[in-house]
Order: C-alpha cells, then sequence, then structure tokens
C-alpha cells in the first residue's frame, strides 16, 4: 500500500471511529426523551416546564484561538444571530445562525472564513456534545496583544464528539443549567466522568516549517472527569458551572512512527447565569474547551475553542395561538 492511499484509509477510519462514537452515546442520550430508563428527579430539585415548544432567538461569537508559546493565533470571527425551536419529549431541535460582519476591522486584522458548527444535547444523566470548527485565515500576536503578522492561507479543522454522563441527574438538572429547559429549585451538584473522539489538520503553520511540516493531522480519543453544581440565587436567579479535565490518547501523524501514540492533556469549562419568569427566560452561557495537538513533553501547541450565547427562550403551547370563533 503506498502512503497517498495509506492517508485515504486512515482518515476513513477516523470518520467512521467518530461517526460511530457520536450515534452510539446520540441513542443512549435521547433514551430521556422518550422516557425510556429514566430515573426520576426529585421535584424538591427540578421542576419542569409544562408548555410543549421552546423557541429561541441568540447572538453569539464563536472562536478558535492557537497558542504556540509566547505567540498567540486568532481568527477575525463575526457575531453571529440565530434562532431556534425545540419540541419537548422528542428528538426533534434545531438551531439556525448567521455570522454577519466580522467584530474587527478586516484591514488590520485580516479577513477569516468561519464554519462552525456545534449541537449540545442537555439529557437527565448524559450530555452529548457535537462539534465542527474549520477556520481559514488568522492573525499572530503576542500576548501582550500587539498585532504581528497575518496569515490568510492558515487553517484550522477540528471535529469530533464528547459524552459526560452525570451521577447525581436525580436533583441536578443540566437541562435548567444551560439549556433553560426546566427549572433548578434548590442547589445541587453532580460528580461526573465522559470521553470524546477528535480530529484535527492544521495548515499553512510558517513559524514550525523550519522543525516540521507546516501542516499535519491529528486523532485523538480521550477520558476526563469533573464536577457541576447550580447555585440557586433565589426563585429568579440561577448560577452553574461546570469543569472538567482528563487526557487524550492519539497520533501526531506527522511525527507518527510504528504505531507510535503519545498522551495530550485537555481541559474543559461551561458556565451559565440564567434569569427565568413563568414561561420565558434569559441565559448567557460560556463554554471553554482547550486541547493539545503535541505531546506534552515536545512543542506543545494548543486549540482552544470559545462560545459565548445570550439567548432569550419563550416555552409555548401552539406557535400560532387560535383564532377565537
Amino acid at each position: 500500500m503506498n502512503k497517498k492511499s495509506w492517508k485515504k484509509d486512515r482518515r476513513k477510519v477516523a470518520c467512521a471511529t467518530l461517526l460511530s462514537f457520536f450515534l452510539s452515546f446520540v441513542c443512549y442520550g435521547q433514551q430521556d426523551s422518550f422516557g425510556i430508563n429514566v430515573k426520576k428527579t426529585d421535584s424538591l430539585y427540578i421542576l419542569g416546564y409544562p408548555e410543549k415548544l421552546k423557541v429561541m432567538s441568540f447572538v453569539s461569537t464563536r472562536s478558535l484561538e492557537i497558542d504556540a508559546g509566547d505567540k498567540n493565533y486568532s481568527p477575525n470571527y463575526p457575531l453571529n444571530l440565530g434562532v431556534g425551536l425545540v419540541v419537548k419529549n422528542t428528538i426533534f431541535g434545531m438551531q439556525l445562525g448567521y455570522g454577519f460582519i466580522p467584530l474587527k476591522s478586516k484591514k488590520e486584522y485580516g479577513n477569516s472564513k468561519v464554519m462552525d458548527f456545534q449541537a449540545h444535547h442537555y439529557g437527565r444523566n448524559v450530555i452529548v456534545d457535537l462539534f465542527f470548527q474549520n477556520y481559514k485565515g488568522f492573525y499572530s500576536h503576542r500576548r501582550s496583544g500587539s498585532i504581528e503578522e497575518l496569515f490568510p492561507d492558515m487553517s484550522v479543522l477540528q471535529f469530533g464528539a464528547e459524552a459526560t454522563y452525570l451521577f447525581n441527574g436525580k436533583r441536578y438538572s443540566s437541562k435548567a443549567a444551560f439549556d433553560l429547559n426546566e427549572l433548578q429549585l434548590r442547589s445541587a451538584g453532580s460528580w461526573l466522568v465522559g470521553g470524546g473522539a477528535y480530529y484535527y489538520r492544521l495548515k499553512g503553520f510558517d513559524d514550525y516549517a523550519a522543525s516540521s511540516a507546516n501542516s499535519f493531522e491529528n486523532v485523538q480519543l480521550g477520558i476526563n472527569a469533573g464536577y457541576a453544581y447550580s447555585l440557586v440565587l433565589n426563585d429568579r436567579w440561577l448560577l452553574s458551572g461546570m469543569a472538567k479535565a482528563g487526557v487524550n490518547f492519539g497520533d501526531a501523524t506527522h511525527k507518527t512512527r510504528n504505531g507510535k501514540v503519545d498522551i495530550y492533556p485537555t481541559a474543559a469549562a461551561r458556565f451559565s447565569g440564567n434569569y427565568h419568569k413563568k414561561d420565558w427566560g434569559l441565559s448567557m452561557v460560556i463554554m471553554i474547551s482547550n486541547k493539545s495537538v503535541y505531546p506534552i513533553k515536545s512543542d506543545e501547541l494548543s486549540l482552544t475553542s470559545i462560545t459565548m450565547q445570550l439567548s432569550y427562550v419563550k416555552h409555548l403551547d401552539d406557535l400560532f395561538k387560535k383564532k377565537n370563533k
């Protein structure tokens, strides 16, 4: 088998692994949507909304930052506006967003082409996260913030799936914390464990051309653990946080020899502040995920995905009110 065909086969295996990982956890994570194998909630801690539908509008920013030691690379990412619809107790839910003009001057910070798709399912005991991020066009800057150079051909592609199991889903509601789909009546927390599968492809890293290839691929599988907690301030305000850390196992394809597997550190956190009333609410969610694409003992290069979203949520029984006859 020649080198070119081997690379194609390796990509197919990586994609198939990610797809099968996602499908298995989505099927498991959706069990609570149909009322199958669901642990009953403690009504003193969790209360569901009685309405059938949830509609939302949101404003968000999404970015993929690259940390290369004393130098960072950032895209000129846009502001996104969108809407969403969820039919409760089913698997139907969707969000549509559109990125407007970049938040920074194209002349000074360059122009970035961004395709950033994320989906998050918050179940009773399982959280499933999907992401597909393709960014092209970066600018480099020192930690002081001064811009050094534009890299219009530099690109980063990463996609993958993660699943997180919550041990105390009976009293802690991730739906209330991050989806505004339930109410958390009393403060509660939960230990958690999870795992994920990831694929990375980076191109156009001119600073690394002298020591290695300026483009490379990476496939990883990982495990993590952490803790989540929601603090009920009063009958209107809820503050929540979730943090986890772990390790990934995989191969940096530009360095792999004889099936070598490297170890990569990972960390992730998400925070939210929610205000809710009887049938509507406001939610601010921040999600941060950091993953390395070089081994710990070698040249460290890490990717940090940052998402911030402000949402208005309305709970309804019908999209259109029936006219009185």
